[in-house]
């Protein structure tokens, strides 16, 4: 079930891969939660850099869902947002960067957003651009946030916002799982190159990270890292090399398009989850 945007279409296959039996479920680079909200653990922690998803979730905790509609719904009205109004979806992305960033604006904004996609500038003022004709906050959104909210309420989360290197796993063992969805190194450079008011993501970044699921094998905690080794011709060597170590489950998926400006084609992606267990 896809709760919320994000990147991952690859639940069917990656869900499986995991242990049967988890008691902290570490989602380090949980994105939209849909990760998060679909594993099967006693307990999650979700962390993500950018602190307004983070906080979205956590501020939505425990509320009611109609309540919380309620507030998108209303937004939509004074707003007078559609798919085709440019000028309600700009006042009100100007509204939030001038200081209202609650987060039914941020979540609304998403909506209407282009491709749902959330970005932010060098100021971390929000920067995504209309989604004229396609995005907008529809019945099957609705459906899906009234979903969202039951399963949020009904899990044991809790949420974090830091890098991933300052996260703390000394109590990680080998009844949880830390898993890691970083951004790829060699595909869809947009979200990972320094210019969206948060840190990018370079080779040096994926060092830090092989080292530290070293150590977590070595304290005995299960790790999985979804990556890609190969695409568009590029590879991924250090982290291919790495990988021989442990476990390799290969899943299917082409980032075909992933930079609405290429031409479709059709690329060699080769996307991995890479396990110690």
């Amino acid at each position: 079930m896809n709760y919320i945007g994000g990147k991952y279409k690859l639940l069917p296959q990656l869900l499986p891969l995991f242990p049967s039996n988890i008691s902290m479920f570490y989602d380090i680079f949980g994105g939209g939660a849909n990760v998060s909200l679909n594993v099967n653990s006693e307990f999650v922690l979700y962390n993500d850099i950018v602190p307004y998803v983070s906080n979205m979730f956590n501020e939505i905790k425990g509320e009611d869902a109609d309540l919380c509609l309620n507030k998108i719904k209303q937004l939509v009205t004074d707003y007078k947002l559609s798919k085709t109004n440019r000028e309600g979806f700009e006042k009100m992305r100007d509204d939030y960067n001038k200081g209202n960033k609650s987060w039914d604006m941020f979540f609304t904004l998403m909506c209407f957003s282009f491709n749902n996609q959330y970005r932010f500038n060098n100021k971390q003022e929000y920067n995504s651009s209309f989604g004229k004709h396609k995005s907008c906050f529809s019945e099957v959104t609705e459906r899906k946030f009234i979903k969202f909210m039951d399963r949020l309420n009904n899990i044991d989360i809790s949420f974090l916002n830091k890098d991933f290197r300052e996260v703390d796993y000394s109590n990680a063992d080998e009844n949880d799982l830390v898993y890691f969805d970083p951004p790829y190194l060699i595909s869809c450079g947009n979200y990972n190159d320094g210019k969206r008011g948060f840190k990018g993501w370079n080779q040096q970044d994926d060092i830090d990270l092989m080292n530290l699921c070293d150590k977590l094998d070595e304290q005995g905690t299960r790790f999985a890292i979804s990556n890609v080794l190969e695409h568009k011709g590029l590879k991924n060597e250090l982290l291919i090399n790495w990988s021989k170590k442990y476990n390799i489950n290969y899943l299917n998926n082409n980032y075909n398009n992933c930079n609405y400006q290429e031409n479709n084609k059709i690329n060699k992606t080769v996307e991995v989850l890479i396990t110690n267990y």
